[in-house]
């Protein structure tokens, strides 16, 4: 018998007692008990709780296993986002646990964002049993399947019974193992939900728990096939029908996300030839450059070092000369995981009537335009590596060298004028990107910062991160809390106002928490992005400001300070020290990681002319580079 605390007792199998008085112990206690321990030795690390009477067993268990943070935060829907911030930053289930009725309703936007997302979430929703369940019973609703296709598994094993001990572990692991993603049966990592009944009394004695496995382990991950997901014929043949042909590859939202995947993915661009699109989250945009040798002198390509940040930079302003749009389409795409937020690359893309090769570990792959011939499920870096060994064995594969060479150009003037021109939210974003490092964190919101990010942003070593799934600004900054509080390293959060107004009850209890968290609020009284859509140009001034620039008139350091946080307001974007100012508090910031909350004050219009602005100087620029003949 190991005994981890007084409250808190497990048993192995050679210790379990041949009998006990099952009635001196409580058996809903015993069975949270029971998956708190499971869950910490598969691995689970933090458990996020709102208060309420129903899940008292699950909160006690929680908070008294010495293997387990627990995290309590006051509201069920940032509580919700807190946790799924910190299965972000760990890439491990986080146990999310609330009472019974509307407070588990209240999960169900980060539900769906993680269920889209691809991020890991056991939610335990506590409930009544069943003998008060339709009929009348005070916070009883039924909760059963509560979030629909949303989750990877749904259980509901009914009130603990001690006499069914022996089923609560493999209960706990087979939700965790669903959760981080079941490789035998092509299921990517996601929420699940235990609805789970106790019966009054909520607390009492703990009993001896349920032995552990013989073997020590209930948890098993067997992944299928090979890693690479093709056969080397199958990879012969996607070679053949790359080789010398213009191309793309396109790495979206947590796809190289680390430098494996970013060197396997940089060198089947050198092999190819070909230039890479890359979201803001995306590694292949670091400035943690390596040397890749592009060994590929017999296939016709480059023989020159390739720098990791081979990803281009402007590549959604430079689509909108219509110059560029007339180079030509590629003729081949390979897409690495999600979309890009960009709508003009996205439709230049869909309109090419290109070969496109959809890629993702989870065989997740998005497909809005109905444009991808070949899908395969593998891991990016193994598929990378292998094809471009292939594509090194054919020779003259990589693309004409103009084609590379004409878009490496394009990108360099683009970001020298990005680099040298951009001002107001743009400049924001690009400055605190810069002011980070590489074991820092940027949680970057929905609406108009990813885009400026994606857009304009240059080279990078945060690791950058946002609800992409399903694309919301609901919980933001409760994701950027939770990503601080697991990773413990400076964490800035780049959000617009109205988001940052979606989720004020992120700052409930933040000032108490040990979390490096800087917020930069970009306000502009409004929607932002808005403005940028043709309804700008569609309504009159008034109705448009009715229904979306939604002035608010907030005073949103206010809000902060009453939740007892610092504030630093730099001011109007527009003011010429603003920027270095900022670039300053973000500099301190990371010296000094605390709660902290900074406003920079923009206005819509302005902000909407700046874009423009920038725009007109990347086409200047572009033309220059295509000349006269126009390439």
């Amino acid at each position: 018998m190991v005994s981890q605390n007084p409250d808190f007792v497990t048993t192995s199998a050679a210790a379990t007692p041949a009998a006990f008085n099952a009635d001196a112990f409580n058996a809903g206690a015993t069975f949270a008990a029971t998956l708190m321990d499971e869950w910490a030795r598969c691995g689970v690390r933090h458990v996020v709780v709102s208060p309420g009477s129903r899940s008292t067993p699950l909160a006690v268990a929680a908070a008294t296993h010495p293997g387990l943070v627990t995290h309590v935060h006051h509201d069920e829907r940032s509580a919700s986002f807190l946790a799924l911030g910190i299965s972000l930053a760990t890439q491990v289930p986080t146990v999310l646990v609330c009472t019974s009725g509307t407070a588990a309703v209240e999960y169900h936007a980060a539900v769906v964002e993680a269920h889209h997302g691809n991020v890991a979430l056991i939610v335990c929703t506590a409930d009544r049993p069943p003998e008060l369940q339709g009929v009348g019973a005070p916070q009883t609703i039924d909760q059963r399947g509560l979030y629909g296709s949303a989750v990877r598994w749904f259980a509901e094993p009914g009130p603990a019974e001690l006499d069914a001990a022996a089923q609560w572990r493999p209960l706990a692991a087979e939700a965790h193992r669903r959760a981080r993603g079941d490789r035998r049966c092509g299921d990517a990592p996601g929420p699940v939900h235990l609805n789970l009944a106790f019966r009054e009394p909520l607390l009492g004695p703990i009993a001896p728990l349920p032995p552990l496995a013989d073997d020590g382990a209930t948890d098993v991950d067997a992944a299928p096939g090979d890693p690479a997901g093709c056969s080397e014929d199958e990879f012969a043949e996607l070679a053949a029908q790359m080789a010398g042909r213009r191309g793309v590859i396109v790495c979206g939202d947590r796809t190289a996300t680390d430098l494996v995947e970013a060197e396997a993915v940089a060198a089947l661009a050198a092999a190819l030839g070909w230039p890479v699109f890359s979201d803001a989250q995306s590694r292949m945009r670091s400035d943690r450059r390596t040397g890749i040798a592009a060994d590929v002198n017999a296939a016709g390509g480059a023989a020159d070092d390739v720098a990791l940040d081979a990803a281009l930079v402007g590549v959604d302003p430079l689509l909108r000369v219509p110059e560029v749009a007339a180079l030509g389409p590629p003729e081949v795409v390979v897409r690495f995981g999600a979309l890009l937020t960009s709508k003009v690359m996205n439709q230049w893309l869909a309109d090419s009537a290109a070969l496109q090769v959809g890629v993702d570990r989870w065989g997740a792959i998005p497909d809005p335009d109905h444009v991808i011939g070949r899908r395969v499920w593998a891991e990016p870096a193994a598929f990378a590596a292998r094809l471009r060994d292939a594509v090194v064995a054919v020779s003259g594969a990589a693309a004409p060298r103009e084609w590379v060479a004409t878009w490496r150009g394009l990108s360099g003037a683009a970001r020298e004028v990005i680099d040298a021109h951009a001002t107001g939210e743009v400049a924001v974003a690009r400055a605190v990107l810069e002011e980070l490092g590489a074991e820092d964190h940027l949680v970057v919101s929905s609406s108009m910062p990813v885009r400026d990010l994606e857009w304009y942003g240059g080279g990078a070593s945060a690791t950058v991160l946002s609800n992409r799934g399903a694309n919301g600004i609901d919980g933001v900054t409760s994701t950027a809390v939770g990503v601080a509080l697991a990773s413990q390293r400076p964490t800035v959060c780049l959000i617009g106002d109205v988001a940052f107004l979606h989720d004020t009850n992120a700052m409930l209890g933040l000032a108490s928490r040990a979390a490096p968290l800087c917020v930069v609020v970009i306000d502009n009284d409004g929607g932002g992005i808005f403005s940028f859509l043709p309804q700008a140009d569609q309504l009159d001034g008034e109705r448009f400001e009715q229904l979306f620039g939604t002035p608010h008139r907030t005073h949103l350091l206010g809000l902060a300070g009453a939740h007892r946080i610092e504030t630093i307001d730099i001011g109007s974007v527009e003011r010429t020290p603003a920027i270095e100012e900022l670039r300053e508090v973000v500099r301190a910031f990371r010296e000094r990681p605390r709660p902290l909350v900074v406003r920079v004050r923009s206005d819509r219009a302005a902000n909407v002319a700046a874009h423009r602005d920038l725009n007109d100087r990347v086409a200047a620029a572009a033309r220059a580079v295509l000349g006269p003949t126009g390439g």
